[in-house]
C-alpha cells in the first residue's frame, strides 16, 4: 500500500485551500460562503479584499512548491470575526522521526508537527501552525494551540486516490 495523502478532521468553520491545484476555486468558494448571498457596493469591496488576502496567504504558503494545503478559520460560529490562526501542510526533505515543537516567534505562537512519510526515507510532512500572542484575550493563543493539537490528533495517512 502506497501512501498518497492524508486526512484531517477540521473544526466547524475551518476551510482548506489546496495549494497545488484548485486554489482559485477554493478561494472563491470560501469568499462566497463568507458573504452568503450578501450584496451591495460595500460587500463587493470586502469580497475583493478578502479574495486578495486569501491569494496572498496562498502564495506565501506555497513557497518553493513545498506547500500542499492551507487551513484557516473561514466562518465564525457566533463570533464577529474568525480567530486569527492558520496552518500550512508542506512536504519537506528532512530527518525521519515524528516530533512536535512549540515556540514563540515575535508576537506569534507557533507549533510544528513533523511526520515522516511512510515508504519515503528522508521525506516528511510538516504542519506549521501560527496564532498571534498579542490581543485582548491572552488565553486565546493557548486555546488555539489546543485546538490545533486536537486537529493533528485526527491525522491519518491515506492510500486512496482522493486524500481528503
Amino acid at each position: 500500500m502506497t501512501v498518497v495523502g492524508y486526512r484531517l478532521v477540521l473544526p466547524p468553520g475551518w476551510g482548506r485551500i489546496p495549494l497545488r491545484a484548485g486554489t482559485e476555486d477554493a478561494i472563491r468558494g470560501i469568499v462566497a460562503a463568507a458573504f452568503d448571498g450578501s450584496r451591495g457596493d460595500a460587500v463587493a469591496r470586502l469580497r475583493v479584499r478578502l479574495e486578495g488576502r486569501l491569494r496572498e496567504l496562498a502564495v506565501r504558503a506555497r513557497r518553493d512548491g513545498a506547500g500542499i494545503d492551507l487551513y484557516l478559520p473561514v466562518r465564525p460560529r457566533g463570533a464577529a470575526a474568525p480567530p486569527p490562526a492558520s496552518f500550512v501542510v508542506s512536504e519537506l526533505a528532512i530527518g525521519g522521526r515524528r516530533e512536535r515543537r512549540e515556540y514563540v516567534l515575535g508576537e506569534a505562537r507557533r507549533v510544528d508537527y513533523v511526520l515522516p512519510l511512510p515508504d519515503a526515507p528522508g521525506r516528511c510532512l510538516a504542519a506549521a501552525f501560527s496564532t498571534p500572542t498579542a490581543g485582548a484575550e491572552p488565553r486565546l493563543a493557548d486555546l488555539m494551540v489546543e485546538l490545533f493539537d486536537a486537529v493533528m490528533g485526527t491525522f491519518r495517512w491515506t492510500a486512496d486516490a482522493d486524500p481528503r
